[in-house]
Formats: C-alpha cells, sequence, structure tokens
C-alpha cells in the first residue's frame, strides 16, 4: 500500500503558487524545442538567404541531436548562433547545451540570447540561473530581477518560476538569499511572500514557509494559492489531520469548487490512507475535468490500490489517449489487467513501458507473465537485454531470473545460476538468501546453513535469515531449541510479520506446544491470507483432534489455491 501512496502523492501534490494542475499546456522538452531544423532554418530565412555553412551546421546539429551526440549539435547550434546573431538560435543552442549538462557552452549561449532579446523574460531565468550555479550570485541576482520586470503580466508575477528554478540549486542558501534579496523591494505583493514561502517549504524550513503564507494571505485574503500552500506544510509538518480539517472548513466557503483545494484535499486524505474518500474526491474531479491527466491518473492509480479494476482501467485509458504520462498509465494497466486475468493485454502494456520510473518493474513483470505462459527462454532472453545502470539494477535482474527459475521447477539450474552471480557479486546478501532458499529445496541443508550463517555474519540484525535459518531448522531437523532461539530473535524486531509468526507457530509445534503453536498460526492466518500457513494450520488442528476445523480450513484454501504443493502435500498426508 505505502508504494502505490507514494506514486498517487507524487501524481497530485501541487505546487501552492504554481501554475494550476487543471491547466494541460504540455511543458518544453530542451531537445525536441532545440533540434528541428525547419525551425531553424526559417529562423535564419527572417533575416535574408542562408549561408551555405550555416545551412550545413544546422543540419549536423539537428541530425546530432536525433541521434544522441549532444556536442556536435551544442556546438554547431552555438556556431550558427553566433554567425547569424539570431536569438532563437541561440536560444535553441543554450536550452540544448543545457540538456546535455554542458554548463559552460549554455551560459555563454544564454549570455548571447539575453544580449540579443533582452526583452524576453526566459533568457534572463536561465542566464540567471546558470551564473548561479557558478557562484556568481550577485550577477544572477540581476538577471532574475530583469525576469520579473519582464514578468509582471504574468501569473504569479514571475515569482513561482524563480523560486522553481531556485528550488533545483544545490547551494540552498544562495538560493534563499536571492530570493529574499528579491523580496526586499517587492514586500507589498502577495505573489512574492509566496513564493519565498513555497522555496522554504521545498528547503524544509516549514515554520519560516507559514509565516510567509501569513504574510501572502494578509495582503490577499482567501488566496486558494495561500491556502494550498499553508495545508501541504500542515501535512508535512506531520499534521495531516489538522490540514484535512482547515481544508474541509475552506471547502465549505468560497473555495468551494476550487479544483487545487480539492485535489490538495484529496492528496492529504490518501495521506491518512482514506482511500475510499480520497477516490471519491477524485472520481467528481474526473467527470468535472474528464481531460485533465493528473486527476485521471489519480483516479485510476487510487481505483487500482481499492481494487475497483474497471474505473481503474478507464481512467487510465484516458489517460494514454490524452498523451501523457504514458509510461506510468502502462505500467498500472498492465497491473490491471494482469488482476483481471488478461494475462496478454497486461504483457503488451508492460512491454510498451521502454524507459522511466517503472521501466525495470514493468520489464520483470512482462518476463514473469511470459514464464507463467511457459516461454521461459523467451523471459530470460528479455531480462538479459534490459538497459541497467549499476549493481542494483543488475542483482535485481539476477534475482527475478533466478526466481523465474525456481518456480518453473528448476530448482538446481537456479541453484548454479545464483551461485554464478555470487562470483560476480560474493558480498550480495540478496543473492546469498536467494542461494539458501533453492538449497533448501534441494535437500542441501548443509549448503542452506552455511549461506544464512554467512549472512548473519555480516548482519546479525537481518530478520529474514533469522526467520529462514530458524525455520529451517524447525522444519527440516530436530533442532528445536536451537531453531527457536533465532525465531525469537527475529520476532521480537518484527512482531506482526506473518510469516515470522507462522514460523514461531511451526517452532511450537515441533516442540510439542499445540495450543501455542495453534494460537500463533491462527494469528498469523488472520494478517496473510498465505495457504502455506493454512497447511501448518490444519496440520496443528488435526493434532488437536479437531479435524473438522483442520478439513475445513484445507478444503477453503485448495478451493483458492488447488495447485499449492504445500497444500496438497498435507492433505494427502493425512489420507484426505
Amino acid at each position: 500500500m505505502k508504494q502505490l501512496i507514494s506514486v498517487l502523492l507524487a501524481a497530485v501534490a501541487v505546487t501552492g503558487c504554481a501554475v494550476s494542475p487543471l491547466q494541460t499546456a504540455t511543458p518544453k522538452v530542451p531537445v525536441s524545442d532545440t533540434a528541428t531544423p525547419p525551425a531553424a532554418v526559417d529562423a535564419v530565412e527572417a533575416q535574408g538567404e542562408i549561408p551555405p555553412e550555416v545551412l550545413f551546421q544546422l543540419l549536423v546539429a539537428d541530425i546530432a541531436a536525433q541521434r544522441g551526440q549532444l556536442g556536435i549539435a551544442v556546438a554547431n547550434y552555438r556556431a550558427a548562433a553566433k554567425s547569424t546573431r539570431d536569438p532563437r538560435l541561440a536560444e535553441r543552442a543554450a536550452r540544448v547545451a543545457l540538456y546535455a549538462k554542458a554548463l559552460k557552452p549554455a551560459l555563454e549561449s544564454a549570455s548571447l540570447w539575453a544580449e540579443l532579446a533582452p526583452e524576453d523574460p526566459d533568457a534572463h531565468r536561465m542566464l540567471g540561473a546558470l551564473l548561479l550555479n557558478q557562484g556568481r550570485v550577485a550577477e544572477a541576482e540581476a538577471q532574475f530581477d530583469t525576469y520579473l520586470r519582464l514578468s509582471e503580466g504574468q501569473p504569479n508575477h514571475g515569482f513561482q518560476q524563480i523560486a522553481n528554478q531556485l528550488a533545483r540549486e544545490q547551494d540552498r542558501d544562495a538560493a534563499m538569499a536571492v530570493v529574499e534579496n528579491l523580496l526586499a523591494s517587492r514586500q507589498d505583493d502577495p505573489n512574492a511572500w509566496l513564493a519565498h514561502a513555497w522555496l522554504a517549504m521545498r528547503q524544509g524550513k516549514l515554520d519560516m514557509a507559514l509565516a510567509s503564507v501569513d504574510k501572502a494571505e494578509a495582503l490577499k485574503p482567501g488566496w486558494r494559492q495561500a491556502v494550498v500552500l499553508r495545508a501541504r506544510v500542515m501535512g508535512l509538518q506531520g499534521h495531516e489531520q489538522e490540514a484535512v480539517d482547515y481544508l474541509a472548513g475552506e471547502l465549505e466557503g468560497e473555495l468551494s469548487g476550487d479544483p487545487d483545494v480539492r485535489i490538495t484535499y484529496a492528496r492529504l486524505l490518501t495521506e491518512l490512507e482514506r482511500l475510499d474518500a480520497a477516490l471519491k474526491v477524485f472520481n467528481a474531479l474526473a467527470e468535472e475535468y474528464p481531460n485533465n491527466v493528473e486527476v485521471r491518473y489519480a483516479a485510476g492509480v487510487l481505483s487500482l490500490q481499492l481494487n475497483k479494476l474497471d474505473a481503474a482501467r478507464d481512467h487510465l485509458k484516458a489517460v494514454l489517449a490524452l498523451g501523457r504520462r504514458m509510461l506510468e498509465a502502462n505500467y498500472y494497466l498492465g497491473r490491471v489487467y494482469e488482476r483481471q486475468g488478461d494475462k496478454e493485454q497486461a504483457l503488451a502494456h508492460y512491454l510498451a513501458v521502454r524507459h522511466g520510473e517503472y521501466y525495470l518493474n514493468a520489464q520483470a513483470r512482462a518476463a514473469s507473465l511470459m514464464a507463467d505462459a511457459g516461454r521461459l527462454e523467451d523471459a530470460r532472453k528479455l531480462l538479459h537485454s534490459l538497459r541497467v545502470y549499476g549493481d542494483e539494477d543488475r542483482r535485481r535482474l539476477y534475482l527475478i531470473e533466478g526466481e523465474l527459475l525456481r518456480q518453473a521447477g528448476q530448482n538446481q539450474a537456479a541453484f548454479d545460476f545464483f551461485s554464478e552471480k555470487l562470483q560476480e557479486l560474493p558480498d550480495d546478501t540478496a543473492l546469498l538468501y536467494a542461494r539458501a532458499l533453492v538449497a533448501e529445496r534441494l535437500d542441501r541443508l548443509g549448503q542452506a546453513e552455511q549461506d544464512l550463517r554467512a549472512i548473519l555474519a555480516r548482519e546479525p540484525d537481518n530478520v529474514q535469515a533469522l526467520n529462514a535459518l530458524g525455520y529451517t531448522l524447525a522444519d527440516r531437523t530436530d533442532r528445536y531449541e536451537e531453531a527457536l532461539g533465532y525465531i525469537q530473535r527475529a520476532l521480537a524486531m518484527a512482531p506482526e510479520d506473518p510469516a515470522i509468526i507462522d514460523s514461531m507457530g511451526w517452532v511450537q509445534y515441533r516442540l510439542g506446544h499445540l495450543e501455542k503453536a495453534r494460537d500463533y498460526l491462527r494469528k498469523a492466518l488472520s494478517l496473510a491470507n498465505d495457504p502455506e500457513i493454512a497447511a501448518h494450520l490444519g496440520e496443528v488442528l488435526w493434532k488437536l483432534n479437531d479435524r473438522q476445523g483442520a478439513i475445513e480450513i484445507w478444503e477453503s484454501y485448495l478451493k483458492q489455491f488447488p495447485e499449492h504443493d504445500g497444500l496438497r502435500k498435507v492433505v494427502k498426508q493425512f489420507g484426505l
């Protein structure tokens, strides 16, 4: 639940005094904005015939940008901009250089852009940010001041754009100093105070943020952007319920129909895990604003979380139709279709996630679906083709591939696979733990114990290893007292973990403490609908002469998990 909630919060968080989330203009993408040769050619044609050398530079820059050769693109756009002194080419050179993180060329191109287009506010904003990055604070402040002068007729008077820019600066003190200096001569502007509050919130200075919100609201009472920001700060302070109550009161007044306030209200309800109430708000917003991507996306994710699969599908398909958040929508549509049992549709949506935050998750699910369909080799080929960005990604894919082998019943292959990868990553705890579990399935108990003890030698409080070692000793040996010690240590650290509670119940059963075993296993089963736990509880009940109770549990879980080996084995063991 927490993972989905964090995703949802990221999706619906509003930026206080930023542009309303119900505006759906597509933001600029640096490369696409700066690498379109017809526009570049047109820019120069406005001044007359294009010199051949300039035309060549533009074509080279465009082709290089399309191929990801940004250094070549930057050099040629800069040369063309210097030659023609066209501000549009200077802008293009600056944006591509910034996207390529080539900060010195970006600064030079932005300086040329600001020189050639002195009334273009964006030129001064970009130049200010680049100067600040170089530690040239006074010069940066002058550029931001010019930007604000040129943006007086814009929403928020340009202040929120400045705050957004400064929130990305590594030198937080310098960023705050710039905003405060700009604020000093504009203290009668509520936009200035709200931008200061927003930056303070981003920097974790929550008391300062609330003080500046107070100043903004004093200058502009009932301002919905100030209301939204105040609620967000209260939530960050840990006062989510107070923030919900505050917004509920505001929604009873003049702001009753304001979408930003309603979205923030729903977001806070989500933080409090009042998901049904939050979804009700998002569904109402989706009816009023059916083309708003963020609202439909949030409603889709929440519907999925609440297992309202048809509604989730409809919201997420609407997101796809709107052409934004394509990667996230495809991933969650894959989740929806997988839960609905339409594995072909699920696979298609997972495979559509070709990059981004959900890339590895989606491809891993796709591989699992392939393996489930008997296409294990295709699944492994897919995993081998994926892009990885370090040992963490590599380890994760190794774990997935080994687990697919295990699920396919190829335990020896899985053991060999994990052993091979441990040669590459010998200190990896997760790989060692995975090999231990497979070793136990192969009856290589000595190897399993050796691997688990190796983990505990490095990490004495590793709960999973403690539980696995304790359960293995209880289930596969007669070293019950030793097993009890490991499980007690694990349970002390994770008292509500159903797997550990199950282990405690099982070791109590092995020790002959049947009533204790029954109580632990009932608690475990109440926390997790797990057929393994059901098999254990049924066996204990049988030994307690509650055979009807045992049969009822086994039959119930066999209906839900008819192919579960452990459950079928225990039923067969007792002659049923």
